[in-house]
C-alpha cells in the first residue's frame, strides 16, 4: 500500500507547532523561576542583614555581662576584705578588753 502523499510533512508540521508550545511553556517557567530567585535573593539579603544586626547585639551583650561579671568579683573582694577587717577589730577589741598590751596583740596578729 502506498503513502498518501504529503504525510510526512503533516506529522513534522505538528511536531514543530508543539515545539513551538513547549518553547513557549519553558519560557514562562523560566521567567516565572527567575522571578522567584530574585524574590529569594531579596529575603535572602534582609535575612544576612538582620543576622548582622543581631551578632553586633549579642557582641555588645556579652561584652556588657563580662563588664558586669568583673564588677561583680570586685564587690565580692571588697566585701571579703570589710568582713575580714570587721572579724580582726572584734578580735583586737576582745583583746583589749581582756586586758593585753598592744605589743601581745600584734604578736597574736602576726601568727
Amino acid at each position: 500500500m502506498s503513502r498518501p502523499k504529503g504525510s510526512k510533512n503533516k506529522k513534522t508540521l505538528l511536531n514543530e507547532a508543539r515545539l513551538g508550545e513547549r518553547i513557549a511553556e519553558q519560557k514562562a517557567l523560566k521567567k516565572k523561576l527567575d522571578a522567584e530567585e530574585k524574590k529569594l535573593m531579596a529575603s535572602m539579603e534582609e535575612l544576612k542583614e538582620q543576622l548582622k544586626t543581631k551578632r553586633k547585639e549579642l557582641r555588645a551583650a556579652e561584652k556588657l555581662i563580662a563588664s558586669l561579671e568583673n564588677q561583680k568579683e570586685q564587690a565580692d573582694a571588697i566585701a571579703v576584705a570589710v568582713a575580714q577587717k570587721k572579724e580582726i577589730e572584734k578580735v583586737v577589741s576582745s583583746l583589749v578588753s581582756s586586758g593585753h598590751s598592744a605589743d601581745e596583740i600584734l604578736g597574736m596578729l602576726k601568727k
